[in-house]
């Protein structure tokens, strides 16, 4: 497994990610790995669940999967945390490694300037 993918792990047809979770940043983005995770910062304080939700949204857009299929199974009160994926397949690590490493992104449409 690649360094850039060391917080994925894979348990039949679902993905483990291990994530650390950055709230109440200025800045909302996946900021890449750190310490063998993903970082996450988030808008959000960490009251409430908010910062969870924001984090699960983030990775949902990220992977183009349902936040239905998130789960959190490990440090819902903590910063470092386990993210449970339903329904990904290991043949998949590599996009989802390029997804949420930024080397997969979108591409933006182009904005129309003003004449």
């Amino acid at each position: 497994m690649s360094d850039a993918a060391e917080f994925l792990r894979w348990c039949e047809d679902d993905a483990l990610l291990e994530v650390r979770l950055r709230p109440a940043s200025s800045r909302r983005a996946l900021q890449g790995t750190q310490g063998g995770r993903l970082v996450i910062a988030v808008h959000a304080p960490p009251q409430g669940g908010r910062a969870n939700r924001e984090a699960l949204e983030m990775l949902s857009r990220a992977l183009r999967v349902p936040v239905s299929r998130l789960q959190i199974v490990y440090g819902n009160y903590a910063r470092d945390k386990t993210i449970l994926v339903r329904g990904l397949a290991e043949n998949e690590s590599a996009r989802v490694a390029s997804l949420l490493c930024g080397d997969g992104a979108r591409p933006r449409k182009a904005r129309r300037r003003p004449v």
